[in-house]
């Protein structure tokens, strides 16, 4: 029986080993095509993008249309399609979130490779002085604080990237598909004005993305508690492990041989 304890005991010890999760609360979740009203891949988009959770809903502008072609291993079935042209959805009067700090912003995208300009991804605020989110700044994605701050960071992809501004106890971080890749300390101006995906929320027409979006998301959290693991990403490819019928026959043939090695002692013993 000896011999059979330390497998379940290492077992044991890699689960207690597994790392925890900081719990956020979403409070927007744009789903860019689940939600909406008869959204079909090669769709007109709705009149309105759904969020989910907070029900703070956008309007549409130009003619975006559903898509197919979403982020890998995330469980969404459509996105919405930007020409970079005409194409966003936006609220012109009222932000999505008031918070300026213990916040966080994310989003798919995936870039058709226009360079030209500058392009919103996802903005909550006033672009040129107050709120936050993620932008297309030139060739590279990055943070914008309106009037504080605009960084490029990450060159853009024509493949699909979880991009995700937070701002953590006075720490803003931006990532690119779950890695930290700029930090500063400049925080943004309070949120004021309006709320857009895929073009600038207050001027219709205007920074306009090329490309596709999924998967919006604002949320709070706890000061201090945030982890890059509570960002809206791939689960890890699992690794392969034995079934419980599998650990239950190896148990019995463990407590087999200890049977068994137990009678050839004892055999020994009398043979003495």
């Amino acid at each position: 029986m000896r011999q059979v304890l330390p497998v379940f005991a290492s077992l044991a010890l890699a689960a207690a080993a597994l790392p925890a999760q900081a719990t956020i609360t979403v409070l927007n979740q744009w789903h860019m095509g689940e939600a909406d009203a008869g959204a079909s891949a090669g769709g007109a988009g709705a009149v309105a993008t759904v969020d989910s959770v907070g029900g703070f809903n956008l309007n549409k502008v130009g003619a975006p249309t559903y898509a197919s072609d979403v982020p890998p291993r995330i469980g969404s079935t459509l996105s919405l399609a930007f020409n970079g042209t005409t194409d966003e959805y936006n609220n012109t009067t009222a932000v999505a979130s008031a918070l300026t700090d213990n916040f966080g912003i994310e989003a798919w995208v995936k870039s058709n490779g226009s360079t030209t300009g500058n392009a919103t991804i996802a903005y909550n605020g006033n672009t040129s002085s107050a709120g936050w989110g993620i932008y297309r700044l030139g060739a590279n994605y990055g943070v914008l604080y309106g009037g504080n701050l605009g960084a490029g960071v990450s060159p853009i992809s024509t493949a699909w990237t979880e991009l995700a501004l937070v701002r953590d106890n006075g720490t803003t971080t931006f990532y690119v598909n779950g890695v930290a890749s700029y930090t500063t300390t400049v925080g943004p101006n309070p949120p004021a004005g309006g709320t857009g995906i895929g073009g600038n929320p207050l001027l219709s027409g205007f920074e306009l993305f090329d490309g596709k979006i999924d998967e919006v998301r604002i949320f709070s959290f706890v000061p201090g508690a945030f982890s890059a693991g509570d960002l809206n990403l791939p689960p890890p490819v699992p690794t392969p492990m034995l079934s419980l019928r599998a650990l239950g026959l190896l148990g019995l043939g463990m407590l087999g041989l200890a049977w068994l090695g137990l009678r050839r002692r004892k055999a020994n013993t009398i043979s003495v």
